[in-house]
């Protein structure tokens, strides 16, 4: 597979960050004598990124300007538009007026199921089902995975600090979901932050997919509601990826958990 990534950095970028996807903008803070107060501040960068599979438009997803080849793989995969990272051929990053391009040349059988598949979606937001017009497509058929263990609670909480110590943009400005992956001992295998929380577990995935342990864990911040809808939808990403474990998301302390 052939990357070719041309984005560039016209955007403005804070000097000295480990990680790009931060901003720097003139801000009016109200005090609390009601006067406003025209200030710098620090912001998480969001821009449309528009997805096209051999050349036929698919979704445009707001997210955060980096790690756009993991969004690219890790969407790809869990949106079941491939059945691996060998399907997809070529993947080509670039920079457009009014956001990012990512145009990926996949394997035409895989182009033709596409096809017939092919649906309106403006992004996952909220549940995750938003913008799905097919039961079918919904809530997909996943194939049974093998029942694992949680870890030991004190492992899961060690992880949760690890997680929250490691966010670099949420920590700097705040505004943006994490989706960290932890093997069975606790230690951070990798971590993504995105303005949307799917885009962040699609950035983990596609960063891991050829390196995940055969059991781990993945931690997410911030609460979701398992009534939403939601957790199914973040399970079933993971669950496409064919790896064992049990996609139970539970709430720990500030963040959910996926094993």
């Amino acid at each position: 597979m052939s990357i070719q990534e041309t984005t560039n950095s016209e955007r403005e970028v804070v000097e000295g960050n480990e990680r790009p996807g931060i901003v720097e903008r003139n801000v009016l803070e109200r005090r609390s004598d009601k006067n406003l107060t025209l200030k710098q501040d620090l912001i998480a960068d969001e821009v449309a990124v528009a997805f096209a599979y051999n050349g036929q438009s698919h979704a445009v997803m707001m997210a955060s300007p980096i790690d756009l080849y993991d969004f690219a793989v890790g969407f790809s995969v869990t949106e079941r538009i491939v059945d691996s990272v060998d399907d997809i051929l070529d993947i080509d990053i670039r920079d457009a007026k009014k956001g990012i391009t990512i145009q990926l040349r996949i394997k035409q059988i895989m182009m033709e199921r596409l096809e017939r598949q092919r649906r309106q979606m403006s992004g996952r937001s909220g549940c995750g089902i938003c913008g799905i017009i097919d039961l079918e497509a919904a809530i997909p058929k996943l194939e049974p995975m093998v029942q694992t263990d949680l870890p030991d609670h004190t492992i899961i909480n060690q992880a949760v600090e690890i997680l929250q110590s490691n966010q670099l943009i949420q920590n700097s400005c705040g505004g943006v979901h994490c989706a960290g992956m932890f093997d069975r001992t606790g230690k951070l295998l990798a971590i993504r932050e995105d303005v949307g929380r799917h885009n962040a577990l699609d950035k983990l995935i596609g960063a891991q997919l050829d390196n995940i342990e055969p059991e781990y864990f993945v931690l997410m911040s911030n609460h979701f509601s398992d009534s939403s809808g939601e957790a199914n939808a973040l399970s079933a990403k993971i669950a496409s990826t064919g790896h064992s474990g049990t996609h139970t998301p539970q709430s720990i302390h500030s963040s959910g958990l996926i094993t």
